[in-house]
This record gives structure tokens, C-alpha cells and sequence, in this order.
């Protein structure tokens, strides 16, 4: 009899779909890698195969769709060599990607954070590399606001703090929806970020 091949590639994706459901479903804190076979309808022990624990599991399907959000954002970006329109294209397509394949990521994360703060346990904390996703994503937004700023486009700003202040404008209605999704029609929320700080960059 021939031995199945398996693509592992496909079962650890698998294995990570299955995850966000159950961390879904019973919070990150809660659930167990039992669980997580469960859903994947996999034994535990295959997990094991792939991952040593439910937080690599988490920390696995975090960067996979923080890569598939900055490939997508760079792709944009690359269409035009306007900073004005460089910079709406990066915003518009954060939130549109949040929002059609992260909300779930997020609710997860804050449960987990809150878990991980509240017991001072350094290894739920540092699970995802913060400082890292924050540095990449303010260089892709000082790249923008310094290529404006030579091109006249945009007047002279610290581009590292304007960068800063962008993404926590962004990370802060992302929570705002989060909490109360009757209340924030991220769509025209979006609009208005694009619009503040693009007006406040441009010198006209």
C-alpha cells in the first residue's frame, strides 16, 4: 500500500484555521489544543507534529496575516508613484484587510493580551513580536511621507512621529470597532483618516 503524502504546508494552515475558530469560539485563554483537533477533526497528537503549544499555534496564524496585509499594502503602493494616493492606498487597504480577515485575529489578541498582562506571564506577551510589526509598518509610512516631502507634495514633518501617530489613529478605531461594531461604520471612519492626515500633510 502506498503511504499517503501529506502537504504540510496545508495542514499547518489547517491547524491554524481550526485554531482561530476555537480561540474564537472560547477564548484564547480557555481553549485547549484538544480543542483545536476538534475542530481541525485531526487527532492532538498531530498537532504536536507542527506546533509545540496553542500560543505558537496563535503566533503562526498572526503572521501569516500581518505578511498577507503588508504584501498587499506594498502591491497597492507599487501601482503609483503619487504619495498622496500612496498613502490613502495604505490606509484604505489596512483597515479593508482588517476588516474582511482580521477582526477575528484582533478580538483574539486582546483576550489573550489581556490574559497576559493581568498574570504578568511574559511568555503569552511575547508571543507575537510587536516591536518588530510596528517597526515595518512605520517604515513603510515614512518611505511614503519622506518621498512627499521631497517631492514638495507634503510640507516638513518628522516622518518617524507622523508615522507613529498614523498607525495609532488606526490601531485605536480598529479597538473602537472591535468594541462596538453598532457604533463605528469603518468605512466612512476610514474616509476620515485618509482625509485628516492627508490634509494636514499636504502643503495645498
Amino acid at each position: 500500500m502506498t503511504p499517503r503524502i501529506v502537504n504540510k504546508e496545508a495542514k499547518k494552515m489547517e491547524i491554524i484555521q481550526a485554531a482561530v475558530k476555537a480561540f474564537s469560539t472560547k477564548g484564547m485563554v480557555k481553549a485547549k489544543m484538544a480543542d483545536i483537533a476538534q475542530v481541525a477533526g485531526i487527532g492532538k497528537g498531530t498537532i504536536y507534529e507542527y506546533f509545540r503549544s496553542k500560543e505558537e499555534v496563535f503566533a503562526a496564524g498572526f503572521q501569516i496575516f500581518f505578511q498577507e496585509m503588508k504584501q498587499q499594502i506594498e502591491s497597492a503602493i507599487k501601482t503609483t508613484c503619487d504619495p498622496v494616493e500612496q498613502l490613502r492606498l495604505l490606509i484604505n487597504v489596512s483597515f479593508k484587510s482588517f476588516l474582511h480577515h482580521g477582526s477575528d485575529i484582533a478580538m483574539i489578541m486582546m483576550d489573550y493580551w489581556a490574559e497576559g498582562i493581568r498574570n504578568k506571564d511574559e511568555k503569552i506577551l511575547d508571543a507575537i513580536n510587536l516591536r518588530k510589526i510596528y517597526s515595518e509598518f512605520r517604515t513603510m509610512i515614512r518611505t511614503i511621507v519622506d518621498n512627499g516631502m521631497r517631492q514638495g507634495v507634503f510640507r516638513t514633518v518628522d516622518s518617524h512621529h507622523v508615522a507613529s501617530v498614523l498607525i495609532g489613529a488606526m490601531d485605536g478605531l480598529m479597538l473602537q470597532w472591535i468594541m462596538d461594531h453598532q457604533d463605528i461604520d469603518l468605512d466612512k471612519a476610514t474616509e476620515s483618516v485618509m482625509d485628516l492626515f492627508i490634509n494636514c500633510l499636504c502643503k495645498h
